[in-house]
């Protein structure tokens, strides 16, 4: 990943290192076509002023100009939509605007807005300069907003101008379309004939804005190639005319003028003034940057083993991008193996490739790929060697000694003798542990263990090994109930990842549905699918998922019953008793009746035995008590069960003695838990009882009297809920 992103940094540098081009300029007429073009300026059709204005100036336009036309109004009445691109911008189509402006009709409203706009993005002013020059004799009649539109293309564009010629247009007039061109920094021209006319498309269509070059040269003046600059180019009023980014020389389009020049990159500034002359296409000027040249220095070991990660010292800028690589001696400049920025730290971490000789090691500017520094150093050859069993079972983990240099990314693998350089199969890092565990393949044959060198995948050492037959065996169940859990008793080579698992009859290799790992050793323990008919059991092996061993079993159809005896509440609880196959997931819920399978509301699990406690809803209706297997979420039995208000009665008398033992006779649903109380009269439902007793006494049932007199009132309380389903008054004396 480091080099691919440092060989983006090249090419980046690489792309800016061209010196300044200038692209040719790209111009718009955008002529109006309305109706008001039939207007007379001394006695002549303006729309035959511009005509022939147009035909005689355009005989003169640059020929590194690329021009189009734009037109409006001229091909439908009463149409906002009226805009057509006439002429692409091109080179070379002066004669072909005028031929098409001369058989234009002039007859439709005014969208000049919308015109421009569409002008603007077919010379692709967000990418390019672009210069959009509109001729219109009235305002816009199509409900936008010219000013506005100035102000987004001058935001948006990368070097946008809109010139406005108001053809006849009145001062009040002209200064509503005017701000279009100021906006943009164009000039707004008032031509009320055809001379005024052809002086405006002159200095905008005709005129030839300079093209500039900008060179920097050091303070012995030798020219500088291979500094990264960052230019800026002010105005005589300081606003900004240009900037530039890259190696070598700037450049952009200067109109006739002075301008003040600020260069800087890395240990290097300069600037000073130029002044561009008019109708002279390319003009170029140095200018002098004092330059601080680079120096680095480079501290490495003499000589260090092929492939081996090393320290290297140095002293040098420590620019953002500067580096220290290992290469070939003499290998070009830019040239670079492994590599370290100097910004994380010194010493630096590389490592040397897996080669032998003379190489160096360099401190590289990063900006410009120029080495600052050098040292030499000599790679030496390095030994290793392995040690494996002569013969090891298929699919087993086995170890090989080894010895080497234990890289960071060397690596010990088995592979079929022959196999190309870097192939691999099981794998276990050397730096990890020595012996290394690696395991065999799934099959038969003659393989070579190999110590390879990660950078290069260069075997450094290998031995070959025979690799045996494994056998199996499955003894489980002839048939077990669908969806219970079963024992497996097995045997095999119990290989890392190897497992038991229960799979339809004739399933493809590698199907599995529940299984169990045959490291935790035998017997296994598997959940049979919730289905009926002919399976097998199969013992696998992991690495090449083959069935070492099978056996068929049948699963049964399995059955099971419910009772749910009452009291059934809302909000309360019920014991389910239940009866089933109790397989490892299986479980009791409540759901509104009907409810898709799988659905489930309050549940409880059949492992924990029966009866099973479960949360009735505290909303009335039918709904349904079910025994759910978990493995396919199949209802196996159900009981219907209706949520529907309950109530209860209390009668103690109407008086009692303080502290004596009073007879209460009452109604109710006697749910486990439920209580007869007394509390003060007014207390809160979940006021606590001053006496209480069970409803598990029946009806009736004796309680204490409280041992002050006053007003109390007795009450029939539900435990799961907390409600008072009955009250009544005692008062005590």
């Amino acid at each position: 990943m480091r080099k691919m992103l440092l060989a983006s940094a090249v090419l980046a540098s690489s792309l800016l290192a061209t010196n300044a081009t200038f692209a040719n300029e790209r111009t718009m007429i955008v002529l109006d076509g309305s109706g008001s073009m039939w207007g007379q300026i001394d006695g002549v059709p303006k729309l035959q002023i511009a005509r022939d204005t147009l035909r005689e100036v355009l005989k003169s336009v640059p020929d590194t100009t690329e021009l189009g036309l734009m037109a409006y109004g001229h091909r439908k009445k009463g149409d906002c939509n009226d805009i057509e691109l006439v002429v692409p911008p091109a080179l070379g189509t002066a004669s072909t605007i005028a031929d098409k402006a001369d058989s234009m009709k002039f007859l439709g409203k005014t969208p000049l807005t919308e015109a421009v706009k569409r002008a603007a993005e077919e010379l692709r002013y967000t990418e390019d300069t672009a210069t959009v020059v509109l001729i219109t004799d009235g305002l816009e009649t199509c409900k936008a907003n010219v000013c506005e539109l100035g102000a987004l293309l001058e935001s948006q564009g990368a070097n946008f101008t809109a010139h406005v010629v108001g053809f006849g247009l009145s001062k009040e007039e002209g200064a509503q379309v005017a701000c279009l061109a100021e906006n943009t920094g164009g000039q707004y021209f008032s031509a009320d004939n055809g001379a005024a006319l052809a002086d405006a498309l002159k200095e905008t269509v005709v005129a030839i804005t300079p093209s500039v070059t900008l060179v920097p040269v050091d303070q012995s003046g030798e020219k500088i190639t291979d500094i990264t600059l960052t230019w800026s180019v002010l105005n005589a009023d300081g606003t900004e005319a240009f900037t530039d980014y890259g190696f070598g020389s700037a450049g952009g389009k200067l109109g006739a003028g002075d301008y003040t020049v600020s260069v800087e990159g890395p240990a290097a500034s300069g600037g000073g003034a130029i002044s561009v002359v008019a109708d002279v296409k390319s003009q170029s000027f140095e200018i002098t940057l004092e330059v601080q040249r680079l120096e680095a220095t480079v501290t490495a070991p003499a000589q260090i083993a092929a492939g081996a990660e090393f320290d290297v010292t140095w002293e040098g800028p420590d620019h953002k991008s500067d580096y220290i690589t290992i290469v070939a001696k003499g290998s070009d400049e830019g040239t670079y193996n492994d590599y370290a920025y100097t910004k994380n730290g010194n010493p630096s971490e590389i490592n040397a490739p897996d080669g032998l000789g003379a190489y160096e090691v360099r401190y590289v500017h990063g900006e410009t790929r120029k080495t600052l520094g050098v040292a030499d150093i000599e790679i030496v050859e390095i030994t290793g060697s392995v040690s494996a069993p002569e013969q090891v079972a298929a699919g087993s983990e086995f170890e090989v000694n080894w010895t080497g240099p234990a890289y960071r990314s060397d690596y010990i693998t088995i592979v079929e003798v022959g196999a190309e350089e870097g192939s691999y199969k099981d794998y276990a890092y050397a730096k990890n542990e020595n012996p290394a565990k690696i395991q065999a393949p799934d099959s038969l044959g003659t393989f070579e263990v190999r110590y390879v060198i990660g950078a290069s995948k260069r075997t450094l050492a290998a031995t070959t090994v025979e690799v045996t037959p494994v056998s199996g065996t499955i003894n489980a169940p002839e048939s077990v109930p669908a969806g219970s859990e079963f024992k497996v008793e097995w045997t095999g080579p119990s290989n890392q990842g190897d497992y038991l698992t229960i799979v339809p009859a004739g399933a493809e290799e590698g199907s599995y549905k529940d299984y169990a790992y045959t490291q935790h050793g035998s017997p296994s323990e598997l959940t049979a699918p919730d289905d009926v008919g002919a399976y097998e059991v199969r013992y696998v092996i992991a690495s090449s998922k083959r069935t070492l061993a099978s056996q068929p079993i049948t699963l049964t159809e399995v059955s099971a019953s419910l009772n749910v005896p009452g009291p059934i509440i809302p909000g309360g609880t019920i014991r389910v008793e239940w009866e089933g196959p109790n397989g490892p997931s299986d479980y009791i819920t409540v759901v509104e009746m009907g409810a898709d399978e799988g659905t489930y509301m309050d549940y409880a699990y059949t492992k924990n035995g029966s009866p099973a406690e479960i949360n009735l809803p505290k909303a009335l209706g039918v709904f349904e008590v079910r025994y759910v297997v978990g493995s396919s979420d199949r209802t196996l039995a159900s009981v219907p069960i209706t949520l529907k208000p309950v109530s209860a009665t209390v009668t103690p008398p109407a008086t009692a003695k303080a502290g004596e033992a009073i007879e209460i006779s009452w109604t109710g649903p006697a749910a486990k838990g439920d209580t007869i109380e007394i509390v003060p009269m007014g207390a809160d439902d979940g006021a606590a009882p001053l006496a209480k007793a069970g409803t598990v006494q029946g009806s009736p049932l004796f309680i204490y009297a409280p041992e002050d007199a006053g007003e109390y009132q007795v009450r029939y309380k539900v435990k799961d809920t907390g409600r008072v389903l009955a009250r009544a008054p005692l008062s005590v004396e």
